[in-house]
């Protein structure tokens, strides 16, 4: 697992960074589930699935806009 350290300004409770973080993560983590358990159903093929993780990523980058999480 990687590891990232971020600055955080002293009137934010770290704490609940910490806390947002985890839900983050647990989010995503099932959504991969759900993108595996639907690509094991539907028995998707490599090609298939490049397009998917195109697409995934195009779409994630307009969450990330709306987020407001993107760097640029």
């Amino acid at each position: 697992m990687k590891q990232i350290l971020i600055n955080v300004p002293e009137w934010v409770d770290e704490e609940l960074v910490k806390l947002q973080m985890e839900r983050i993560l647990a989010i995503e983590s099932r959504k991969r589930e759900l993108i595996e358990e639907t690509i094991r159903k539907l028995d998707i093929g490599e090609e298939d699935l490049q397009q998917l993780e195109k697409i995934r990523g195009e779409v994630w980058k307009k969450e990330k806009r709306k987020l407001r999480l993107s760097s640029s």
